[in-house]
């Protein structure tokens, strides 16, 4: 989660009107919640690893009542690109992954010999 506050204040130096809301397990909520780019925190009900589609569509559906445009989605799995879909958020950026073709609309490859640290590769998925 600290790595990913560089991807929030990029965001925000580039469009600082722009209000950034973060799906995360409950653990980094306090870490959240003490990131002034990042309106809110909400957190995502499962394990790391665990499926849980009830949950994950039920937080779909409730993400999809606040109209969100755009959705970056910094884990490759399969997993982590349904909530956003669920929500049926318009524009979802996330790295090629798990099969996640249709729930990742705008797909990026990752050049890990450019992009050596995930740092940057968070970051890189803002432009």
């Amino acid at each position: 989660m600290v790595m990913a506050q560089s991807l929030f204040k990029a965001l925000k130096h580039r469009n600082g009107d722009q209000s950034i809301d973060v799906v995360a397990p409950a653990w980094s909520l306090p870490l959240l919640s003490r990131m002034p780019e990042v309106r809110e925190g909400i957190i995502l009900p499962v394990g790391h690893g665990e499926l849980k589609l009830k949950e994950r569509i039920k937080l779909g559906r409730a993400l999809s009542k606040r109209r969100y445009t755009k959705a970056i989605v910094l884990p490759r799995s399969l997993k982590a690109a349904l909530v956003p879909w669920f929500a049926k958020i318009p524009h979802r950026i996330g790295y090629r992954g798990e099969m996640r073709y249709g729930l990742i609309n705008d797909m990026r490859s990752l050049d890990e010999k450019a992009l050596t640290q995930t740092v940057q590769r968070f970051v890189a998925l803002g432009q």
